[in-house]
């Protein structure tokens, strides 16, 4: 309903036409020429003219004759409030336009400042994707005590008389060996625990730097129970010295991996004396020199190259200087008459569950560098190809003990030299294990057997190969028969001479053969005693006028199925 219905009259008729004829439209006052300041005075003084009789419109009741009562805003008129708006005058150019739209600016509130967050995620360490704090470093040095705990037990549980090797080495006249020997062997065998245990803390620490953590703790968790490591704690030999030299220099090429290239050669006395404790550890050095290359590939580019190059030719002086002051490590290069296949299925069955597990771990982490439970750790990995060197390094170096000593025919001691390979693949198993759980243990059983069964494994295997001969008995019976003048002929002239050394010299002993040298010296009767170990009586002993039987010793015990010592004695 319009005006015009509702009452007013006034407005719809003549009125109307009043204003209409006051007021033209806008496009006709700009014909009659409002130019300038006057054009606008007069349009002023009309429409105050205007308002003045718009006044006298309500006093008359134009709306259904009603009087125009103004009302007060309400509440929800006050609670809205425009925005700010200004408004200019346009400008001179524009004012023949018959629409103006006028040109406006909103001022918005100024935003507020974002709150501060309450905490911050801790910059991620370069060297894996666990968070390396106070509490976490202390709960693993915890979990390694633990582990090394399980070591010490599954070594010391072995015991037994001396091996012959143990007394060779006990009654070596060598510098370090004569230094060591002065133990006596069970204080060789105490620090050859130490040595191990010592080997495996530098391996979790290694590993920690090169992975992280979790993977140091499996690592150093399936070392502790390899057959050759629980071996080596309790062999009094420098085997596990050599293993310790060896883990000291990983753990330094791991530690000064981010350091100046020069800081390589803090590894260097490590690795040149490894060789010269064992033998062995010489098939290890030319891996240590890729691992320093490799390990600080990825924050020095380039110059890791002269790291690995200063390493490999400190390494390198320092074993000239140790060959030309002590001579060259006897043993390395001996053959032997053993079967290739049967020394490579030996070392499969000593080191193949660690080795299957180790290649895992690389194939995980050539695929993948992280396990993404730190997804904002990202940019930061090392590239794949730098993994896939890593990972075969590592794995490959297991394989080198039984390949070399396949190929020499020797399987002399071969049952140790396994650990010397593994040392450097369990890195890689102990990554593999990691992978194999999962983000935050998401599977801990997959390493929970894997762990019982290395155990199983390690401690069957060690009570299979460390089987020292029954000798108490035999050393018991020939203190009653020899002297400082006798000759002594024995098929462990070491053990004999090492438990008889108070009264016999070594020279005195001397060992024993079989078939026509032993019939030849049992026929000259040059020997005051014979000890031989075996089942049954040779030949050249059977019912001979010159010599007696003193003794059969059958090994009980644990011994059990080793053969009967017999003694005889020149009458």
């Amino acid at each position: 309903m319009n005006t015009h219905h509702q009452g007013g009259g006034r407005w719809a008729g003549q009125d109307r036409q009043d204003w209409q004829q006051h007021y033209p439209p806008y496009s006709e006052q700009q014909q009659q020429g409002y130019e300038g300041h006057d054009g606008y005075e007069g349009y002023d003084q009309q429409a105050q003219a205007y308002y003045g009789r718009q006044q006298t419109y309500g006093d008359q009741q134009g709306y259904g004759q009603q009087a125009y009562i103004p009302q007060q805003p309400t509440a929800q008129q006050h609670a809205y409030t425009p925005p700010q708006v200004r408004y200019q005058r346009p400008p001179d150019e524009y004012a023949d336009a018959e629409y103006y739209v006028p040109e406006y600016t909103v001022v918005e509130p100024e935003p507020e400042p974002e709150p501060e967050p309450g905490y911050v995620l801790p910059e991620v360490p370069v060297s894996s994707w666990s968070v390396d704090n106070s509490r976490s470093a202390w709960i693993s040095r915890g979990a390694l005590v633990l582990i090394l705990l399980v070591q010490a037990g599954l070594s010391y549980r072995l015991d037994g008389s001396a091996f012959a090797q143990e007394a060779k080495f006990l009654m070596s006249d060598g510098q370090l060996s004569g230094l060591v020997a002065q133990f006596g062997l069970s204080g060789v065998r105490a620090l050859s625990l130490a040595w191990a245990l010592g080997a495996t803390a530098l391996l979790f620490g290694a590993t920690r730097m090169l992975f992280n953590s979790r993977a140091g703790l499996a690592a150093a968790a399936m070392y502790s129970v390899l057959e050759s490591t629980a071996f080596t704690g309790r062999y009094a030999s420098l085997h596990s010295l050599s293993l310790f030299l060896l883990a000291a220099a990983l753990w330094l090429l791991a530690r000064t991996r981010q350091a100046s290239p020069v800081a390589v050669l803090l590894a260097a006395p490590f690795a040149a004396l490894a060789p010269f404790a064992a033998y062995s550890a010489a098939l290890y050095l030319p891996t240590l020199t890729v691992l320093a290359v490799l390990t600080a590939y990825r924050f020095r580019g380039a110059g890791a190259f002269v790291r690995g190059a200063l390493f490999a030719a400190a390494t390198g002086a320092l074993c000239f200087v140790g060959v030309q002051l002590a001579g060259s490590p006897s043993g390395w290069n001996a053959h032997g008459t053993d079967s290739a296949l049967q020394l490579l299925k030996d070392s499969a069955q000593w080191g193949g569950v660690v080795l299957l597990v180790a290649v895992i771990g690389a194939v995980g982490y050539i695929r993948r560098a992280r396990m993404g439970e730190m997804p904002w750790a990202g940019g930061d990995a090392p590239g794949a190809v730098r993994r896939s060197l890593l990972g075969l390094t590592m794995c490959a170096t297991a394989l080198l003990a039984p390949l070399y000593q396949a190929w020499l025919g020797n399987g002399s001691s071969l049952h140790i030299h396994v650990g010397f390979g593994l040392l450097f693949a369990v890195p890689m198993a102990g990554l593999g294990v990691s992978r194999m759980m999962g983000a935050h243990f998401r599977y801990p059983q997959i390493g929970i057997m894997i762990y019982v069964a290395a155990l199983v494994i390690g401690m069957a295997q060690t009570r299979e190969l460390y089987r020292p001969p029954d000798s108490a008995r035999m050393i018991g019976a020939l203190r009653e028969v020899v002297d400082t003048k006798g000759d002594y002929l024995t098929d462990d002239p070491e053990i004999s001479a090492y438990y008889l050394r108070a009264q016999t010299r070594p020279a005195q002993w001397h060992q024993a053969e079989r078939g026509e040298a032993l019939a030849g010296a049992v026929k000259k009767g040059t020997y005051d005693a014979i000890v031989l170990r075996t089942a049954t009586v040779p030949d050249a002993l059977r019912g001979n006028e010159d010599y007696r039987l003193l003794a059969v010793l059958r090994p009980s015990g644990k011994s059990a199925g080793q053969e009967t010592y017999r003694i005889w004695v020149k009458r």
